[in-house]
C-alpha cells in the first residue's frame, strides 16, 4: 500500500472519527465539570487540532505495517501507539493551557483512551466486514471456477 492510499483510506477516516469523538467528549465533560463556563470561539479549533495530533501516531502504523503480523506484535504495537497518543495529546493540552490540574489531566487521559478504543473498534469492524466480503467473493469465485 502506498502512502497516498494509506493516507486516504486510513488517516482521513481516522482523523474525522477522532474529531467527532473529541467534540462529543469535550461537550460531555464540559457539561458535567464546567457547566457554568462560557467558551470562546477559539475553542472550536481545539477538536481539529487534536484530530491532527491524534492522527500523527498513525504514521507509526504505516511504518510498521509488515511487523504487526503476530498477536503479541499487534498488542505491543497498540500499547505503544496509545502511549504515544497520550503523550502527544496531554503535552499539547498542557502547552495550550487546557490542563490546569491533575484532575483535568486524568479526565483528558481517560477521554483519549476512550476515543482510542472507540476509533480502534470502529476501524476493526470496518476492516472485518471488508475481509468477510472479500472472503465470500473469493469462495463464490472458487466454487464457480470449479464447475
Amino acid at each position: 500500500m502506498s502512502f497516498k492510499e494509506y493516507f486516504f483510506k486510513k488517516m482521513i477516516p481516522n482523523y474525522f472519527m477522532i474529531v467527532t469523538f473529541i467534540t462529543i467528549g469535550m461537550a460531555v465533560s464540559g457539561i458535567v465539570f464546567y457547566g457554568n463556563i462560557d467558551i470562546s470561539m477559539v475553542t472550536l479549533f481545539v477538536p481539529p487540532l487534536f484530530g491532527v495530533l491524534g492522527s500523527l501516531p498513525m504514521l507509526l502504523d504505516f511504518a510498521f505495517l509488515k511487523v504487526k503480523s503476530t498477536g503479541l506484535g499487534l498488542l505491543l504495537y497498540n500499547a505503544a501507539e496509545l502511549v504515544l497518543l497520550e503523550a502527544v495529546i496531554l503535552t499539547a493540552a498542557y502547552f495550550i493551557g487546557m490542563i490546569d490540574s491533575a484532575l483535568t489531566a486524568a479526565i483528558t487521559a481517560v477521554m483519549v483512551f476512550a476515543i482510542f478504543t472507540a476509533v480502534g473498534a470502529i476501524m476493526y469492524i470496518q476492516d472485518k466486514k471488508f475481509c468477510d466480503d472479500l472472503n465470500d467473493a473469493l469462495a463464490e469465485y472458487s466454487e464457480n471456477a470449479g464447475n
